[in-house]
């Protein structure tokens, strides 16, 4: 991940991260395999006074997911049900 161009990149190909899209990325890449809460990336992420929402996380999970296979990635943020999110890296 490039921090200064909010650019993500996996091989040959890069795609650009708006503002939330590179808040939740970079939050689980600085913490593989941990699963983080909804209600705690909407805190991170968003801030505790934003009128946003949960299913703004939601939204957004969704967005990474589909730029991670526009980029060929083996990394995939996972759902643990009742749990939350984490990032994986896919075996297959």
């Amino acid at each position: 991940m490039d921090c200064n161009r909010y650019e993500l990149s996996c091989g040959e190909e890069s795609v650009r991260l708006n503002n939330k899209e590179f808040q939740l990325t970079e939050l689980f890449l600085r913490h593989p395999h941990l699963v983080f809460s909804t209600s705690h990336l909407m805190e991170k992420v968003w801030g505790q006074d934003s009128e946003a929402e949960m299913d703004v996380v939601w939204t957004y999970i969704g967005f990474i997911r589909r730029k991670l296979r526009q980029l060929g990635s083996r990394a995939e943020i996972r759902t643990v049900r009742g749990a939350g999110y984490s990032l994986e890296e896919n075996k297959c």
